[in-house]
């Protein structure tokens, strides 16, 4: 059910649920995609994201977002 492997280089090797592993960009909200949302450029990214971004990176971790205040849909 869960298996341990290397997200990136340089990263400890971590856990996952075996059946979500690779689909974190299809279970989070930044990636939906939200108009704020800018990864190629963290400097034009929504503040949140990059918070949330600094979180996974100091603690080797994938944090998917579900619910958001500044949510903004991005026009098709």
């Amino acid at each position: 059910m869960y298996e341990k492997y290397k997200h990136w280089e340089g990263c400890p090797e971590v856990w996952v649920r075996k059946d979500l592993k690779g689909k974190h960009r299809e279970h989070c909200q930044c990636w939906e995609p939200c108009a704020k949302f800018h990864p190629e450029d963290r400097a034009k990214n929504c503040k949140r994201a990059n918070l949330i971004f600094s979180v996974c990176v100091a603690l080797d971790m994938t944090l998917p977002v579900w619910e958001c205040p500044e949510f903004e849909q991005m026009e098709s």
